[in-house]
């Protein structure tokens, strides 16, 4: 991490309100969950009302290279005043970013949109699944009938972070076979 000292007094403060502050949506806000990336921060969104038709929103200059946006991520988003007669351009600007606690935080104060409730139990009972396969595994190294031994290296995921799927698993290879056949001869 570094060069995080080095961030100017605005970019800091803007990133510790992302990380940490609970947004509520306001008058003319929602919360959507993103569809899909256009780039140049432009996204496919969601609406609770209209699920099945998606919408655009851009992420506000503020936010380049501070915050990264993806698929199936929820945020908040102002109605922008784009063209309403056609159906196109972009109608909505992003506020906020909402991660794992501030969900929670808007499902408490149930101010969560009841269409969303069905998405975010599907990954919650995914994460739920995974955990139950970890904690299987974390006991003991996961062998295979070959006589490979993958060790893993990693105890349990902080729910922050994110798994690194560039990085292959280590590998070791129990060689009992040749030590048993020494014994023979």
């Amino acid at each position: 991490m570094s060069g995080l000292g080095r961030r100017s007094h605005y970019r800091k403060h803007l990133t510790d309100s992302v990380l940490n502050d609970f947004p509520e949506p306001g008058e003319n806000e929602l919360i959507v969950k993103v569809l899909a990336t256009r780039g140049s921060n432009q996204f496919d969104i969601c609406t609770p009302s209209m699920l099945s038709e998606p919408q655009l929103a851009i992420l506000p200059t503020k936010f380049h290279k501070l915050v990264w946006i993806k698929r199936n991520d929820f945020v908040i988003v102002q109605h922008g005043g784009g063209r309403d007669e056609d159906g196109g351009g972009i109608r909505f600007i992003i506020n906020h970013i909402l991660y794992k606690e501030q969900i929670k935080h808007l499902q408490s104060k149930k101010l969560w949109p009841k269409e969303f409730d069905d998405v975010n139990q599907d990954n919650h009972s995914e994460d739920q699944t995974y955990d139950n396969e970890s904690d299987a595994s974390d006991n003991e190294n996961q062998e295979s009938n070959d006589g490979i031994v993958y060790d893993h290296g990693y105890e349990r995921y902080d729910d922050m972070l994110m798994v690194n799927t560039n990085k292959v698993a280590a590998l070791r290879v129990d060689d009992d076979s040749s030590s048993s056949s020494e014994d023979e001869d």
